[in-house]
């Protein structure tokens, strides 16, 4: 008690006491109490700030990551839809239409027939084949059930055509996508190719139209996800 009562020299201080009663007093009249509730209360208010800001963060970036898988589906559709239409194609490039093919016999002589490009043929079905793969995985994957519904029912219409797609060398495999043999494919009745490939009653056609369906789904959720954010 001396302690506050004199300082070092034993002489009176009157600050201290000064200093003692006015810290009384407000301890008595609840200051303190005011004071500290405020401060805890600032401090929880900042908490729960810092908790708002990162859970709005980990939303934003989901939202982000929902929004790239999206645009990476609407990509892969259009690609496939491309590759579908260049071997739909009747016209005058359709890359079905025969040509001048020369070859020579036993003898050097060289014979020129009308025949398919073979190598045009292989080279546009492993472009298409090699986008329907990237579709089925994109798709696939998507958080949006409306995109895989639309994937799942291009599958299921690509089985429907599995008899024909061995003809000429095209398997499905466990995970749906498909691996043409070269080989195979060049060796087999390009006709039935032809058939398969070439016009709006063929599978490409089919399949075209579905990767449309699954654009469009998967445009729809990206436009509704921009609207809700």
């Amino acid at each position: 008690m001396n302690s506050f009562l004199f300082n070092n020299n034993g002489s009176s201080s009157g600050n201290g006491i000064y200093s003692l009663l006015s810290e009384y007093k407000n301890i008595k009249n609840g200051t303190y109490y005011k004071v500290v509730k405020a401060y805890y209360a600032k401090q929880t208010a900042a908490t729960k700030g810092t908790k708002n800001t990162t859970g709005t963060k980990k939303n934003t970036e989901t939202q982000s990551e929902a929004a790239k898988e999206l645009n990476k589906t609407q990509k892969d559709a259009k690609a496939l839809t491309e590759s579908a239409e260049a071997l739909i194609d009747k016209g005058t490039n359709s890359v079905f239409r025969e040509k001048d093919i020369t070859t020579k016999d036993e003898d050097g002589k060289e014979i020129t027939t009308k025949g398919y490009d073979t190598e045009a043929i292989y080279n546009a079905v492993k472009k298409f084949a090699d986008n329907y793969n990237s579709l089925v995985d994109s798709g696939s994957k998507s958080a949006s059930s409306k995109v895989r519904n639309q994937v799942d029912n291009m599958v299921s219409g690509t089985k429907a055509y599995e008899k024909l797609l061995n003809n000429v060398g095209i398997t499905i495999g466990s995970d749906n996508k498909l691996t043409i043999d070269k080989e195979a494919f060049k060796a087999a009745d390009m006709t039935t190719a032809k058939t398969m490939f070439n016009g709006n009653s063929s599978f490409a056609y089919s399949v075209s139209s579905r990767a449309s369906m699954i654009n469009f789904a998967a445009q729809s959720e990206a436009n509704r996800g921009s609207l809700y954010n």
